[in-house]
Parts: C-alpha cells; structure tokens; sequence
C-alpha cells in the first residue's frame, strides 16, 4: 500500500510568486554555502538527492490524497490536487475513480471542475459520501454560472453513493469505513485498510476529542495504524485564538499516535499564510516533542519502533509507502 498526496494546502490553494520563489532560492544558496557547494550545478545537485531543504516547497494544492493497492486507488477529497491526480490516472489507463469525500467545504472540492475525466464519455467518477446533501452541495457548482459548464453537460458518468456511519465499503483489495472529525458543519475521517495494512484520514478535524472515553466509537479507527494524515494546519500557540475552526497541531497528533501506536504520522492541511520556513520551525518543535513524551510509551513502542512514530510534513507529490 502507499499513499500519495496530491494536495497538502488548507483553504486555499498557495502558488510560489516571483518574490517568494526568489527567497527560498537565495535560502537555497545559504545552505549550499554551508556544505561546500561552489557551483549551479553542485547546487541543483544537492537539492535534487535531499541533502538541502527537502522539499524545497510545500505546495501548492489544496486536499487530495490517494491510497493505492494492488492496482486499486481510491482518492479522499477533490481539492484542486485532484486536477493533477486526474491527468496522471488517465495517463496510466484509468477509466473508473472512487473519491471519498471528508465534507463539502469549498478547499475539498474545487478541483472536481479541472478534473479531465468528467468531462469525456467513457469514464466513470464514484462519490461516497456521509453528508446527506452532498450531491445537492457539488452539483451546484455545475450551474453554468460558477463554472461554464452545467451539470448536464458533463461527459463522464458521475455516481454518488451515500455512506452510513462506520459502515465498511470495499473497493476492490481495499476496504473503506467512515467515522466522525470534529469540524464546524460536521467532517468524516476514513479509515482504509488493504494487504494487512491501514492507514486513516485525519482532515479536517480539530481533534477537541482525544482520550479514549472522548473518542468513543471513533477510538478503534486511529488503534494500530500503519499511517495517519492528521491536520496540523496551526502552531500550539495558535490554536487558542482559532478555536471551533477545525483545525489542529502536530502535538496533539504526537500525544494520539504515542497512545495509539500510529506508526507513520503525517501532517497536512498546512495553512495557507504558512512559510517553508514555518513550516520546518512547526517539524522541529514537532521532533522535539516526541522525544520529550517518547519515554512515557516506551512500553507501546519498544518492540515494534524503538524511534517511535515517524513524523513527516506533507507536501505536495509526497509518496509514502507502508
């Protein structure tokens, strides 16, 4: 199983403007210094096998991860990271896609317009969904007014398929099951297994629920995980000032997955005023404080990944196989 994320923004998609692009190679070429780089070349060659700032930018996109096994994918959200994913499953013979959808706000689906295969006959796209009025939600973007193009017009047929609570759906080798966030207008994380692996969707949630009791029917999807997507779109010191937004911060992702046993943890829905240098800042205070709780859990952890679990920010083109 691996996964890929095509879309690690939150909110709002975030291109690299002329300035921005400007300052992170200028930081490029300070880092460079520092290890002897001496030429252009040298430098492209160092950002290219990792031994700068990797990766040199974040993204980019906003939500849309792909889970893959055994010559099966399904994909959670349509962000505007779902316009890429859709050229590169053409590109690779695909003529049928099932997209699993967290909630309707407009960061999770505005990619479904660019998306190529809806609108060429012969291609089918799956929508599952928990959310009652989610057809009603996407459709409405179809409206010959938001987009030029109205619903009817489409090329492709576009199925939606209606989800109950913790429910199992299989697609193929992997099975998916929904469960609950916590997100203003209600969010669903998915829980997808496949090959003796699994790996859970954590976005967009706040995570105001975290022990076991708070959790309830909800604890047995984060229980044992090969990999996690968690929202870590805000620092600690910012989650005070943001509170009831539904999002949340790599700490609390690091006290779940200690608790848990979630092996790999990725953090994602990277806010969109977030700097590549913030965003490094949010990793290392993150490293530092898994090594400060580590010890708590050693009982958890000893016999299966001494380190503990595995930290990752997400980006853009990321793929992590489990």
């Amino acid at each position: 199983m691996y996964v890929k994320c095509w879309g690690t923004r939150g909110s709002l998609p975030v291109p690299t403007s002329h300035e921005r692009f400007l300052t992170i190679l200028e930081d490029a070429v300070v880092q460079g210094s520092k290890i002897g780089v001496t030429s252009a070349y040298e430098l492209l060659t160092a950002l290219k096998d990792g031994r700068l700032n990797h990766p040199i930018v974040f993204g980019g996109n906003t939500s849309c991860t792909e889970i893959h096994h055994a010559g099966q994918s399904v994909y959670i959200d349509m962000g505007s990271g779902f316009r890429e994913a859709g050229t590169a499953a053409m590109q690779q013979g695909v003529k049928e896609f099932h997209v699993f959808m967290t909630h309707m706000h407009w960061d999770h689906i505005m990619g479904m317009p660019y998306f190529i295969p809806i609108h060429i006959p012969g291609y089918k796209v799956n929508i599952y969904h928990v959310h009652r009025n989610a057809p009603e939600f996407i459709r409405i973007n179809f409206n010959g007014v938001n987009f030029p193009l109205a619903w009817g017009q489409l090329g492709s047929s576009v199925e939606f398929h209606q989800l109950k609570l913790y429910e199992t759906t299989s697609i193929g080798p992997l099975t998916v099951r929904p469960f609950v966030l916590d997100h203003p207008g209600g969010s669903f994380g998915f829980r997808i297994e496949g090959g003796g692996r699994s790996f859970a969707i954590g976005v967009d949630g706040e995570f105001k629920r975290l022990t076991p009791s708070e959790l309830g029917k909800d604890l047995e999807f984060y229980q044992n995980l090969d990999g996690l997507l968690f929202d870590a779109q805000y620092e600690m010191s910012e989650l005070a000032s943001r509170f009831d937004w539904g999002h949340c911060s790599p700490n609390i992702g690091i006290d779940l997955a200690l608790r848990e046993g979630i092996k790999t943890v990725l953090f994602t829905h990277h806010d969109p005023w977030s700097t590549e240098e913030k965003l490094r800042r949010m990793y290392a205070n993150a490293m530092k404080y898994l090594h400060s709780q580590l010890d708590s859990y050693r009982a958890v952890w000893e016999k299966v990944q001494p380190e503990g679990p595995r930290l990752r920010l997400a980006y853009d083109g990321l793929k992590v196989e489990l």
